[in-house]
């Protein structure tokens, strides 16, 4: 074990809880080409193609959330005349 994994481990009674969610399958169309780089980078990343889409669907609606909330924020510090 390296030094960097000894900074990192957590106190035994710190526990990992996962709460499972209601899931529903979708079906999209995608463009070949960019269904092929999607491939791509899940086998560079070495994770499934599903896994890696949930990844880019997840971060981009984590940011346009984020910028949903300032943008409410600043709609409320400064309302339209």
């Amino acid at each position: 074990m390296s030094n960097l994994d000894q900074d990192l481990e957590l106190p035994a009674e710190l526990e990992l809880k996962v709460r499972p969610r209601e899931t529903e399958t979708v079906s999209i169309r995608i463009p070949k080409d960019t269904l092929e780089s999607l491939k791509q980078m899940a086998a560079q990343r070495d994770m499934p193609l599903g896994a890696l889409l949930k990844f880019y669907i997840g971060k981009g609606l984590r940011q346009d959330l984020s910028q949903q909330f300032v943008n409410q924020g600043l709609d409320s510090t400064f309302p339209a005349d």
